[in-house]
């Protein structure tokens, strides 16, 4: 399995956590000016001098009340992000790989045969549903272009025994991968070939695992193929 991967339209990482963070951590930060400027605005209103300039008291109220409503704002937009963030998302793997079992079938891609195994009643995992399935087709395509003259692409889901996780193993038949290889394979950018996107789609899974909280590892030699374990938490 080679490095890189060539990517479908709609194959992104998964990382709206990240994103809501960054967001909410902004909108406190605007929250802390809001009561500066509040703080500020009420001090020059006991100020006698200001006090009596004409019309500042309609001055002093529209600001007053803006800084009331965006301070408004801020709490809401700051709940919002509380409430996504404890939605934790949850994902059925069987369902998930059927889906993706039927998209590669339909693809009809030549001299490459697909074996998915997937073991009953697997728990559901802590995950984004998209994301997931991002990863996996990722990782299924970067399999296919490791097997030029075609070969065996399996894919096998299993909860490993005494512990809270659910494994997903992609293993192809194909050209395999040297150890340094191996060990930059999710370098961002990193590539063994000359076309594509360049070392993308490793990264990218490795990014959706961490953030879920879960893990990915590779095993290869050269000429041998290549497996790839991406193991994930399940819901408590």
């Amino acid at each position: 399995m080679d490095d890189d991967v060539s990517l479908s339209p709609g194959v992104v990482p998964g990382g709206r956590v990240r994103s809501q963070l960054s967001t909410a951590g902004v909108v406190h930060d605007l929250g802390n000016l809001i009561q500066v400027a509040s703080s500020a605005l009420n001090h020059l209103a006991r100020e006698p001098s200001i006090s009596a300039v004409p019309g500042i008291d309609i001055v002093i109220a529209g600001a007053r009340t803006a800084l009331d409503r965006a301070g408004g704002l801020v709490r809401q937009t700051i709940k919002t992000a509380r409430e996504i963030q404890g939605n934790v998302e949850h994902a059925n793997i069987s369902v998930c790989l059927v889906e993706i079992e039927s998209l590669v079938r339909s693809a009809r891609y030549e001299n490459v045969r697909f074996e998915f195994r997937v073991d009953s009643n697997l728990p559901l995992v802590r995950c984004d549903r998209a994301g997931l399935q991002n990863a996996v087709l990722n990782l299924v395509f970067n399999a296919r272009d490791a097997m030029p003259d075609g070969g065996l692409i399996s894919i096998d889901a299993f909860a490993p025994e005494s512990l809270r996780q659910v494994a997903i193993r992609i293993r192809d038949s194909g050209i395999g991968m040297t150890g340094e290889t191996v060990v930059r394979a999710f370098d961002p950018f990193f590539t063994t070939k000359g076309g594509g996107f360049g070392g993308v789609g490793l990264p990218m899974v490795k990014r959706f695992a961490e953030e879920s909280e879960g893990s990915v590892h590779i095993e290869s030699v050269l000429g041998m193929g290549t497996t790839v374990t991406l193991r994930l938490p399940v819901t408590s």
